[in-house]
This record gives structure tokens, C-alpha cells and sequence, in this order.
């Protein structure tokens, strides 16, 4: 036995239409908190992009900054050396500004056409370099 279809009329009701206004507040808000993820998510991406080329840059420099203080080492090495090499040139031209002195206090002597100038005697002295320090090492403790 067949049924026959029944009539059914949708009638709104007040509780009805509060909870599709409730339903469609809340997608708005899950709409807005996702947007507010994504926008967050894009941000962290490029922080974390500009981290990786910061973290990059910083090696480069660290890189570039070993070589300066490699170099700066050498440069260092020869400025201290500067000190001793100018301590040795006046000590040999100490015996030549003495013998300069010693000329100019006896001009008489320059006025013979006999006195001939050694041009040997011009130079400053012959210096020879020793190394101290290997000697004291070698030599026993007292």
C-alpha cells in the first residue's frame, strides 16, 4: 500500500533563525582567524628567509674578519720590527756622525790637497746580526 506524500510546510521559527545567524557569526570568525594565520604564516616565512640571509652575511664577515686578523698579525709583526731595524741604523750611523763631527772641528785638515777621502769612510758601520737568544738557550742553566 502506497503512501500518499505528506505536505509539509517549512515555517521559520525565532529559534531557527538565531541559529543560522549564529552559524554564519561564527564561519566570519574562523574566516577571520585563518586570514590571521596565513597573514602570520606569510610573516614567519620571510622571517625566517631574512634569518637565513642574515645567518649568511654573518659568516661572510666572519670569513672576511679571520683574514684581517691574520693580516693584522703580520702587519703587527713588522711595526714591532720597525723599532729594533731603526735602533740598528742609527747604532751604524752613529760611528759616521762622529766622524763627520771630527772633520768639521778640524777643517785644517781638509784644506791639505794630500788628505784624500776614503769613500770606505763615508758608509756607516758594517753591522753583523747575531742571535742571541739561541745562545742562551743553548748555554746550561746557572
Amino acid at each position: 500500500m502506497p503512501y500518499a506524500p505528506r505536505r509539509t510546510t517549512f515555517v521559520p521559527t525565532s529559534t531557527s533563525g538565531a541559529t543560522f545567524s549564529s552559524s554564519t557569526q561564527h564561519n566570519t570568525i574562523l574566516a577571520s582567524r585563518i586570514a590571521e594565520k596565513k597573514k602570520e604564516l606569510e610573516s614567519l616565512t620571510q622571517l625566517r628567509d631574512l634569518s637565513l640571509n642574515f645567518a649568511t652575511q654573518m659568516e661572510q664577515l666572519q670569513e672576511k674578519l679571520a683574514t684581517l686578523v691574520d693580516g693584522t698579525e703580520a702587519v703587527a709583526l713588522v711595526v714591532s720590527n720597525w723599532d729594533s731595524i731603526l735602533r740598528v741604523i742609527n747604532l751604524a750611523s752613529a760611528n759616521l756622525v762622529a766622524r763627520e763631527e771630527a772633520r768639521t772641528a778640524n777643517p785644517d785638515q781638509e784644506e791639505t790637497d794630500d788628505h784624500v777621502i776614503d769613500p770606505k769612510s763615508q758608509l756607516p758601520e758594517t753591522l753583523v746580526r747575531i742571535r742571541i737568544d739561541k745562545e742562551e738557550a743553548d748555554q746550561p742553566p746557572s
